[in-house]
């Protein structure tokens, strides 16, 4: 038989024999993404079915036309005519595939209605938000036999990295993935340019090229490493150093709580301990959008039932006297009391938070950095974090620079877990002395005349 092409073993076999029905492939630069998508959309099963149809998509017109040029080259054994533009490509047996780009807003709208079977995405980083990619991917259905199927390629990087990475990286990485909603699976097969022999055998410079990057795209670009890309708010952080299994937290540990508020956007809370040596250990998050303030007061009392805190510091707008709503018998009822004053009555004291940004920021890289390499740093962070706080693992290494404003980060972020660890960190880090509880002020004041001091407070 002439074989026209096959795919390397290892990663791009894997990822183009899987049965999931949303695949990832890539990781680093030079993996073999492309070539693998353009033999997964022309799968016989799929090609010799004349109603098959299916639908490539990349992010702008100048990168669909390098997808196209690769195309025509990749299909001529197909005997695939190319028609229109964007191309609409046709086979001799009826299947079609059709390509598009995503230059506006309404282009996630316009494939709504549509019927493909298979949906190839270049560059799925390049989508900045998981709501877009949802719209875009709902038309992946069949009513002809054949078993529909998303094929994405990337990168790490990109405005859409934060959302990729924890819809695939940190759930599907090698291992079938099942929605508790929809039940789709969806799996991540990571790659990288040593898996493709083909390029290392006619472009061998090319490797030198990644390795002579610096850091921040050579750990992207050539390792596939998604903790970093170029842009990041937080370089310091490593999920390796910086997560941990969680334990029980001793006795003796101070605890303290922070709070960000949002109803629209998600409500935060975080609960940290400081143990001896001033390392500070945030064991548990409650992350929830669109509910009251009643069921966020509940959720904060049943997680931190029998467990006594030092402070709980709460983001400054929450003493703004703006009618509040709250629940009472399903309907919503307005309050003269701030949201600090309803939480307070409902025994949740709160201490408001110091607002400085870039000093909050700054506390975070201090208590972030470490030194050393990854498996045994020879510097140890301040700061550890539950693998159970999903939100915050999730976010806080997605944050990237405001182009505005170089000394903050972009507020149209997911941010509301960093600001919440950062009301915290910037209290333990410096605290401001007219938010201190009277109780805590004269406790320092009587350990400042003895040989001990309080965990994880500097002055």
């Amino acid at each position: 038989m002439n074989v026209a092409w096959q795919p390397h073993e290892g990663p791009q076999t894997e990822a183009l024999s899987r049965s999931e029905f949303e695949i990832l492939y890539g990781g680093s630069r030079g993996g073999g993404k492309t070539e693998a998508g353009l033999a997964w959309m022309v799968e016989p099963e799929f090609l010799q079915n004349e109603m098959y149809r299916g639908l490539v998509i990349r992010k702008n017109v100048e990168d669909l036309r390098d997808w196209i040029d690769r195309a025509k080259i990749f299909y001529r054994p197909l005997n695939a005519k190319f028609i229109g533009q964007p191309s609409e490509i046709r086979f001799p047996g009826g299947a079609i595939i059709r390509t598009g780009h995503l230059k506006d807003e309404n282009a996630y709208e316009k494939y709504q209605g549509h019927e493909y079977q298979k949906i190839l995405i270049e560059e799925l980083t390049q989508i900045p938000q998981e709501e877009q990619y949802l719209r875009l991917v709902s038309s992946a259905r069949s009513t002809i036999g054949l078993t529909p199927q998303i094929f994405a390629t990337t990168n790490p990087g990109g405005p859409g990295m934060g959302w990729v990475k924890a819809r695939w990286v940190d759930k599907a990485r090698g291992k079938t993935y099942v929605d508790p909603v929809t039940t789709r699976t969806r799996i991540f097969i990571p790659a990288k340019v040593t898996d493709n022999p083909t390029l290392m055998k006619k472009d061998p410079g090319y490797i030198q090229y990644l390795d002579g990057l610096p850091e921040e795209l050579r750990r992207a670009w050539r390792d596939g490493d998604w903790d970093v890309f170029v842009g990041q708010f937080f370089k310091e952080w490593r999920r390796a150093v910086h997560v941990v299994q969680p334990f029980k937290i001793p006795k003796g540990w101070y605890k303290y709580r922070a709070i960000d508020y949002g109803y629209r956007a998600p409500f935060c809370c975080l609960w940290g301990a400081v143990d001896y040596d001033g390392n500070v250990y945030i064991y548990k998050e409650h992350y929830e959008a669109e509910k009251e303030l009643s069921h966020h007061i509940r959720m904060i009392k049943q997680r931190s039932e029998a467990e006594n805190y030092h402070l709980t510091v709460g983001d400054p707008s929450m003493w703004a006297r703006n009618p509040v709503r709250v629940t009472k018998r399903d309907s919503m009822i307005p309050t003269h009391m701030s949201i600090a004053d309803l939480m307070a009555q409902a025994g949740i004291p709160v201490v408001k938070a110091n607002n400085n940004r870039p000093n909050g920021w700054a506390a975070i890289r201090e208590y972030l950095h470490w030194e050393g390499e990854e498996e045994n740093p020879t510097k140890q962070p301040q700061i550890f974090i539950f693998e159970n706080c999903e939100n915050l693992i999730r976010t806080l290494p997605s944050m990237v620079f405001d182009k505005n404003r170089p000394e903050d980060l972009d507020t149209k972020t997911e941010d509301h877990a960093v600001d919440a660890l950062r009301y915290m960190i910037l209290q333990l880090y410096s605290p401001s002395k007219k938010d201190i509880a009277p109780w805590l002020e004269k406790e320092l004041q009587r350990l400042a005349s003895t040989d001990f001091y309080l965990p994880g407070i500097r002055a």
